[in-house]
């Protein structure tokens, strides 16, 4: 059964249908090294490139974030947690949403280190009510979706609101100016 995906690498945005191999997407995901997304609509978020349609294998290792819409699991699966309002630095995105964490381990969200504060977790860590944010070659853009998966390893800083606070939290929703750079690889060997 294909399922929607829209995935961001570092500067493009994948939109296409994948084969579901697993009950959710995220499950999926943190289990292969590569995707292949049939029909791809590849938009290059610099602006320097049209968009084009192709057939695609991407590496999980380069999505920087995946908007999900689906089931979240099998209720009776889960396990009790509580949510934090947090803003995840992507390199040009900048992902704010709920990141649930086991009861009673609020202490481990106080580092400001995305190492620390996502140890332990799936490469794709779900943040639920969430919207990702960063700037296009017409403006700044955000998109809210149920869910979104941040690749942990491209997280370079993270702001967590402690899960017991009442709602009046410090964790702003405006994103900082992100860095507009492409991201080049130098293939010179050198």
């Amino acid at each position: 059964m294909p399922v929607d995906l829209i995935a961001f690498t570092a500067d493009r945005r994948i939109h296409g249908a994948i084969p579901l191999a697993d009950d959710r997407l995220s499950d999926m995901l943190n289990s292969v090294a590569r995707v292949v997304i049939r029909g791809a609509l590849i938009e290059d978020i610099a602006g320097e490139t049209p968009p084009h349609t192709v057939d695609l294998t991407l590496a999980v290792g380069s999505i920087v974030a995946v908007l999900v819409a689906g089931r979240r699991g099998v209720e009776n699966r889960r396990r009790k947690t509580e949510a934090g309002r947090t803003r995840i630095g992507l390199g040009r995105f900048v992902v704010t949403g709920s990141l649930h964490v086991p009861a009673g381990s609020a202490e481990s969200l106080a580092s400001g280190d995305p190492a620390r504060v996502l140890a332990g977790r799936d490469l794709l860590v779900p943040l639920t009510d969430a919207t990702i944010t960063y700037d296009r070659d017409d403006g700044r853009t955000s998109e809210a979706f149920e869910t979104i998966l941040v690749n942990r390893a491209h997280a370079t800083w993270i702001d967590v609101e402690d899960p017991g606070d009442d709602g009046d939290s410090d964790v702003a929703e405006e994103a900082p100016l992100a860095d507009h750079a492409s991201y080049v690889k130098g293939f010179t060997g050198a």
